[in-house]
C-alpha cells in the first residue's frame, strides 16, 4: 500500500499508512465441533448457521473452535459478566492501558460500597478482571479506574503498545484475540463458557 505523504507547514513532510486492526478468526461450529457455515435466509435476510447437510441449528448451539494454551475448547457464547471470581481480580497501580487500549467500551459505575469508593477514588488504585458483555464472543479486560474523581469501567481489547513491538514500519494489520492474555486462560474460558 502507498504511504499518503501530509505536509507539516514548519515542520517537514510524514508518511501514513492505516493500520487496521481485525479481530482473530475462529471456526463456528456446533456443540459437537461440527463446521457451521453462515448464509442469509428469507426476504429480510435472517442470518444463520448451518451444517454441512444444511441443517439449521439454532443459535444457542453456535460454538467457536478456540484454541488455548494448546487445547481445543468448543466454546458457546460467554456468560455476560455478573459476578466476578475474587481470584481473577487484580489491583493495579497503573491504569495506561485504558489509553493503549486498541478496543475499547466504556461503563459509567455507580455504587453504595465505600470501599470501593475509596480505593478507587481516594488511592487511586485501578481494579482488572475479566469481563463479558454485549453480544458474548469476546472476554474483556475490565479496568475499574478513577475517571476525574468518578468511577468508570474501561473495557479493553489488546495494547498498542505490545503489537506494535511485534512489527516493522511497514505494519498494516494487527489482530486481537478474543481473550486478554493472563494466567490460566483455559480455567478462565472454561468458566465464563460455564463448560468442564
Amino acid at each position: 500500500m502507498t504511504a499518503k505523504s501530509i505536509k507539516l507547514d514548519g515542520y517537514g513532510t510524514i508518511m501514513i499508512n492505516p493500520i487496521s486492526i481485525k479481530d482473530k478468526e475462529f471456526e463456528t461450529v456446533d456443540p459437537t465441533g461440527a463446521t457451521l457455515k453462515r448464509t442469509t435466509v428469507g426476504t429480510r435476510a435472517k442470518t444463520v448457521y448451518v451444517t454441512e447437510d444444511g441443517t439449521e441449528i439454532p443459535n444457542s448451539q453456535v460454538c467457536k473452535k478456540i484454541v488455548v494454551e494448546e487445547e481445543e475448547i468448543i466454546a458457546p457464547k460467554f456468560q455476560l459478566s455478573s459476578e466476578i471470581s475474587n481470584e481473577n481480580i487484580s489491583q493495579i497501580d497503573d491504569n495506561g492501558i485504558i489509553y493503549r487500549a486498541l478496543d475499547r467500551k466504556f461503563y459509567n459505575v455507580v455504587t453504595d460500597n465505600e470501599a470501593i469508593k475509596d480505593m478507587v477514588i481516594n488511592q487511586n488504585k485501578t481494579l482488572e478482571f475479566p469481563f463479558v458483555a454485549g453480544s458474548g464472543w469476546k472476554i474483556w479486560k475490565g479496568v475499574l479506574t478513577n475517571w476525574n474523581n468518578k468511577l468508570l469501567l474501561v473495557c479493553c481489547r489488546g495494547d498498542i503498545q505490545k503489537e506494535l513491538k511485534k512489527y516493522s514500519e511497514e505494519t498494516l494489520e494487527i489482530e486481537i484475540g478474543v481473550m486478554p492474555q493472563q494466567k490460566n486462560m483455559k480455567k478462565l474460558v472454561k468458566a465464563m463458557c460455564m463448560i468442564d
